[in-house]
């Protein structure tokens, strides 16, 4: 699992787990590292990605 995402390489990792959790049932484990998964991907977008 997938605890914080800093680099890039972080982010394809988290990029390349998430469609795998996405691509099928999901555990309940699963479930809740895919919402991780959305909330440091979201915030390593938010800090590197941005057009400001």
């Amino acid at each position: 699992m997938i605890h914080e995402i800093e680099t890039e390489e972080d982010y394809q990792e988290g990029l390349k787990r998430f469609l795998e959790i996405c691509g099928g049932p999901k555990t309940a484990e699963e479930e809740k590292e895919l919402y991780l998964l959305m909330d440091l991907m979201e915030k390593y977008e938010r800090n590197n990605c941005s057009v400001n």
